[in-house]
C-alpha cells in the first residue's frame, strides 16, 4: 500500500529549482529517511527496508527488501535461491527482492513520514548552503585570507570566514599569537576537512612555511608574477623565516630587492602581516647554486663569515669567523644557524678564528649555545 505525500510534492520541486538542489538527491534521501524510520517504528530490527518515492505522484511505498544468496547467514535480510525462486521464478544470486507492506494499520506513519520529509527537504537545503559556501573556498586552499576573529574555544580560534568560519588550533598559531575578537589578522587556508559530527571545518594556518610564502605572493607583485620565485623556506613560527628566493631565467631583476623593497618597507609590510610587534624575523637570501660559498655568508648573516670551505660531495661545510661573530652567527636559540642547515641542506660547522690560527670549537660559551641546535 503507498501512503500520499502530495502535499510535499510542489514544495519539493519548487525548493530545488529556487535553491538549485539536484532532485534525485533530495528523493533519494528522503526515501532512505522513511525507510529508516519505518525499520524503527515498526519495522524488524535486523530486517532491510527501502523506500520508492514517486515524485510525480507524490505517492511512496515501503518495501522489505531480502538478497539471493548461496549459503542464509542473516534470515532476516537474505533466503536462498530456492526460495527466491518460489516468488520470482528466473531470482538469481545477488538479486534484491522487494516486497511491498501494507501500510494501512500504521495509523500514524504517515504524519511521522510527512514529517521526516519536511526535515530532509530543510536539511537538504541547509546542507546544499553550507556546501556551496564551502566550495569558494576549496580553490583557495594554499591562499592567504583576511579573517576576524570570532571566539576562543577548546584550545583556538573560530574565525569569520565570509558567511561560515574557518578554525585556527594551537597547533596552527604562533607562540605569541594572542587575538581578541573582533580584530583582523591573516591567515592560509590550509585544508578542508571534517569535524566529529562529519560536518566540513575549513583549517587555517599562521605556522606553515606556506603561510609565508603565500603572503609574500600576495603582498610583492613580483612574486605574484612569476620573476620572482620562493626556492624554500625554513621557520621556527613565532621567531624567525628564512626565505630563499631566485629571479626568473628570462627576469632582469634583484629578487631580494624586489621583496625587501624601497627602505625595506615592502618586508616590514609582511612583518607587520606576521605579527603586530614584529616579533618574527624574516631573511631573504639569494638562491645562488654556482656560489654556494657565498650563499651560506649571506645565511648566516648578519655574522661576518670570513671564509667557507664547502665540500659538496658530503653536503658539509667549515665556516670560519672571528670570535666576537659567533654568537651572531649561532643567533639567538641558534636559530641562525639552523635554518640555515635547514634552508641549504649543508651541515654547518662553525670555526672561530683567534687571530691567524683557526679554531675548531667556538668559546665556551657559544659552544654550549650551539651544541643544543646542532645536535
Amino acid at each position: 500500500m503507498s501512503i500520499n505525500l502530495s502535499e510535499l510534492k510542489e514544495v519539493i520541486e519548487y525548493i530545488c529549482i529556487e535553491k538549485n538542489l539536484d532532485i534525485n538527491e533530495v528523493k533519494k534521501s528522503i526515501e532512505i529517511a522513511i525507510a529508516g524510520a519505518y525499520r524503527k517504528e515498526f519495522g524488524q530490527k535486523d530486517a532491510s527496508y527501502a523506500v520508492d518515492f514517486d515524485l510525480n505522484t507524490g505517492l511512496y511505498t515501503v518495501f522489505k527488501t531480502m538478497t539471493v544468496v548461496e549459503e542464509v547467514l542473516n534470515p532476516a535480510q537474505q533466503l536462498s535461491v530456492l526460495e527466491a525462486r518460489l516468488t520470482k521464478p528466473d531470482a538469481m544470486l545477488d538479486d534484491v527482492l522487494k516486497t511491498s507492506l501494507e501500510l494501512d494499520q500504521q495509523v500514524n506513519f504517515g504524519r511521522i513520514s510527512s514529517q521526516i520529509a519536511k526535515q530532509v527537504l530543510t536539511n537538504s537545503v541547509q546542507n546544499a548552503r553550507h556546501g556551496k559556501i564551502l566550495q569558494q573556498f576549496v580553490d583557495k586552499v594554499g591562499e592567504i585570507v583576511s579573517v576576524e576573529v570570532d571566539y576562543f574555544h577548546k584550545g583556538g580560534y573560530y574565525v569569520k570566514l565570509g558567511q561560515t568560519h574557518g578554525f585556527l588550533s594551537r597547533e596552527n598559531l604562533m607562540p605569541i599569537d594572542k587575538f581578541k575578537s573582533g580584530i583582523h589578522i591573516k591567515a592560509l587556508i590550509v585544508n578542508i576537512t571534517e569535524d566529529n559530527q562529519g560536518n566540513a571545518k575549513i583549517v587555517l594556518s599562521r605556522t606553515h612555511n606556506d603561510f609565508i610564502s603565500a603572503l609574500i605572493r600576495s603582498e610583492i607583485p613580483e612574486v605574484a608574477s612569476g620573476l620572482v620565485n620562493i626556492e624554500k623556506i625554513a621557520r621556527e613560527p613565532g621567531f624567525r623565516s628564512k626565505v630563499l628566493v631566485s629571479a626568473a631565467d628570462d627576469a632582469d631583476i634583484d629578487p631580494v630587492g624586489s621583496i625587501l623593497g624601497r627602505k625595506n618597507m615592502r618586508i616590514i609590510n609582511i612583518l607587520r602581516e606576521v605579527n603586530t610587534n614584529m616579533q618574527e624575523k624574516i631573511d631573504i637570501i639569494e638562491w645562488q647554486p654556482e656560489d654556494v660559498d657565498l650563499m651560506i655568508m649571506d645565511c648566516l648573516e648578519p655574522a661576518q663569515i670570513e671564509r667557507v670551505d664547502y665540500n659538496e660531495a658530503t653536503k658539509h661545510a667549515d665556516v670560519y669567523c672571528y670570535k666576537d661573530e659567533a654568537a651572531l652567527a649561532v643567533g639567538r636559540r641558534g636559530l641562525n644557524i639552523k635554518l640555515a642547515q635547514e634552508l641549504l641542506d649543508i651541515e654547518l660547522n662553525l670555526v672561530t678564528i683567534d687571530g691567524e690560527n683557526p679554531e675548531t670549537s667556538l668559546s665556551q660559551e657559544s659552544k654550549s649555545d650551539s651544541s643544543i641546535i646542532l645536535e
